[in-house]
């Protein structure tokens, strides 16, 4: 099963966990690692995963690969809203685009991960 996991990481955390990656590969581990996509804050997170962007997502994944207007047409919505909703979830690596235009969703499963940090 394909997953990604959404997660918040500053850049800080970011070039952390890549510092760490690249030692245990220098060190010959050389195992497949989960697909990890991290956003600056939950607000990013919650700007690019919107209600609208989920339904899409769902659909998607149900209908396989599509063309932008006819997931527009499957999900009653202005072609424009789609594109544009399309597109922001390319960019984020939630949907693939093939060489034909086609796009779909390749994970199984999106996990997302929200921590709510409560300062003293």
């Amino acid at each position: 099963m394909s997953e990604v996991k959404l997660h918040i990481a500053g850049l800080d955390d970011f070039f952390s966990q890549a510092r760490d990656v690249a030692r245990e590969i220098d060190a010959g581990d050389l195992r497949e690692r989960p697909a990890a996509i991290g956003f600056e804050s939950m607000e990013l997170l919650l700007k690019v995963l919107t209600a609208n962007r989920w339904q899409l997502l769902r659909r998607l994944k149900q209908s396989g690969e599509s063309s932008i207007r006819q997931l527009a047409v499957a999900l009653g919505r202005d072609y424009r809203g789609v594109h544009a909703d399309v597109h922001a979830l390319i960019d984020a690596g939630l949907i693939a685009r093939d060489g034909k235009g086609l796009v779909s969703v390749p994970w199984e499963k999106i996990t997302a991960e929200m921590a709510i940090d409560i300062a003293a």
